[in-house]
């Protein structure tokens, strides 16, 4: 038993200086943020109107930029819409109906891509355009609605795959974090067990120095 115990303190000690080390390193790396304590009587709120007009200010300059990024998704969205319109329009009547064609082009993309965010929107009426302009410049005759549809399966299905590797990407940063908060958890409990054992072996020890002295 005093051999183990001999043991288990040299390897407690060792890694214990190793998670010192740890911790400093830590510390020198990131910083602990400085709590400064003050006297409750001396905290006085202060409350100044230059403050309301920078949150306004901030406000409105926010609106305005969220303006300007409707107005330049619209002004982006719209042109590649006028592309696929040009495109169709260069093809055969018998191949597409020109019948209010930019207005069934444009519900038809607002439609299909609603549910995504806007750059997943300009990403799919840009590829629709370029598609379109493909079949223009070639002349080939092609069925528009099947070409459309097996255009949308193929763009959707790589957005999906494209989420769902985001999705598993952030899954393992989850993962990682939580190995980590285990692996602080374990040491904790380590450093606890430690203490404990420190404390019973001092208290062994002045028990048998107190044995000494009686005898």
């Amino acid at each position: 038993m005093g051999f183990i115990e001999k043991s288990f303190l040299k390897i407690t000690q060792m890694l214990g200086l190793l998670l010192t080390i740890v911790v400093f390193v830590m510390v020198v790396i990131f910083g602990y943020d400085k709590i400064n304590i003050t006297d409750e009587k001396k905290v006085v709120p202060i409350i100044q109107f230059a403050d309301y007009q920078k949150m306004t200010l901030t406000q409105e300059k926010d609106i305005a930029k969220n303006l300007s990024n409707n107005q330049n998704f619209n002004q982006a969205f719209n042109k590649y819409v006028n592309d696929i319109v040009g495109a169709l329009n260069n093809l055969s009547d018998k191949v597409v109906s020109k019948e209010n064609l930019q207005q069934k082009v444009k519900i038809s993309s607002k439609v299909k891509t609603s549910q995504y965010p806007q750059s997943v929107q300009l990403s799919y009426v840009q590829s629709l355009a370029k598609l379109t302009n493909q079949v223009a410049t070639v002349g080939a005759k092609v069925n528009i609605n099947e070409l459309t549809r097996w255009h949308d399966q193929s763009f959707f299905k790589q957005i999906q795959a494209k989420n769902k590797a985001n999705f598993l990407q952030i899954g393992s940063v989850r993962i990682a974090r939580n190995a980590y908060s285990a692996l602080w958890e374990a040491l904790a409990i380590f450093a606890m067990l430690v203490i404990m054992l420190a404390v019973l072996r001092i208290e062994k020890n002045t028990r048998g120095l107190c044995i000494n002295r009686d005898d």
